[in-house]
């Protein structure tokens, strides 16, 4: 039975760990972030990766130091570690410790989108394919030697949550066809074109908050590359609003004037309008503007700042 020590945290990750399970001839290891407040009442709860875990009986690590686990791996001597959105970077001892190597499912076409976000980076940028990309993992941040790679379309639609779920599918499917290559040491490797590397860096908290003054498809791709988390949010009547589903059009609304049209928001930008479909006012549930609207005994046009 072939070892393998896998390492992912959130929804992603557990997709490729069910993968995983459908094979009868390997012995699993998970390695998860550690369980995280969550919900109105903050209770601890596991991530997604380590309730699947659970669930099936695999022995589930969350450590805070993972040199705190060392002699353990060591004994326990996995034969490869595949990481998935795992959320931390390996030192060079934990990259060496399988005989095989270590592996990397991220979700992107490197090197394009190197780093933590590469999913919302490629919506933002109004990236047309995207896809992803088995890697050997090095020292650097996503820079080791590519295995494999598939790609998918993005549509003008796609939301970050929709794209992820997506690239999870491919990722699972990808590993499992290059699996058998990995564990006998057989599979080719090509290096990365450094020179065509971009960087997917983490949002700073100011930029989900809306400003109505740019082009409408700019501020179309940032609501998409933030729904459903962190959500891309405006001020309307005083009340933090997260705007979870959009599309964009001609228009000649004032900037930052939302005006019903039927259950929507239709909100002026600097050449065009934005179409907001569904909303998430702080503390309330999901609903569309023109239940916010009505709710709130609105009348009219609103202004979002």
């Amino acid at each position: 039975m072939a070892r393998i020590l896998f390492m992912g945290t959130p929804e992603y990750a557990r997709v490729i760990l069910d993968g995983l399970l459908s094979r009868s001839d390997l012995t699993i290891r998970v390695v998860t972030k550690q369980d995280t407040p969550q919900g109105r009442h903050m209770r601890l709860t596991p991530s997604p990766v380590a309730q699947r875990a659970t669930e099936v009986g695999l022995v589930v690590d969350k450590p805070d130091q993972l040199v705190a686990y060392k002699e353990a791996w060591l004994k326990w001597a996995p034969d490869l570690i595949i990481t998935a959105a795992y959320g931390k970077i390996l030192r060079p001892w934990v990259l060496t410790l399988p005989q095989q190597g270590a592996f990397n499912l991220h979700a992107s076409l490197l090197p394009r989108w190197r780093g933590p976000n590469p999913i919302a980076w490629a919506i933002r940028a109004g990236d047309t394919i995207t896809g992803v990309t088995l890697m050997r993992m090095d020292q650097g941040v996503d820079t080791g030697d590519i295995v494999a790679q598939r790609s998918l379309d993005i549509t003008n639609e796609m939301t970050m949550g929709q794209l992820t779920d997506l690239l999870a599918l491919l990722a699972r499917d990808l590993l499992l066809e290059h699996l058998d290559g990995l564990l006998s040491g057989r599979a080719k490797q090509t290096p990365q074109d450094d020179s065509q590397a971009t960087y997917a860096g983490k949002f700073a908290p100011e930029d989900s908050r809306i400003n109505w003054h740019q082009p409408a498809i700019a501020i179309d791709r940032l609501i998409r590359s933030m729904s459903p988390e962190p959500g891309a949010y405006t001020m309307c009547q005083g009340i933090r609003v997260k705007i979870l589903e959009s599309a964009y059009d001609k228009g000649t609304q004032p900037i930052a004037t939302a005006e019903l049209v039927g259950n929507n928001w239709h909100i002026g930008t600097a050449d065009g309008v934005v179409i907001i479909k569904r909303i998430k006012p702080a503390g309330r549930k999901d609903m569309t503007p023109g239940d916010f609207q009505r709710g709130l005994h609105v009348v009219g046009k609103v202004v979002c700042q």
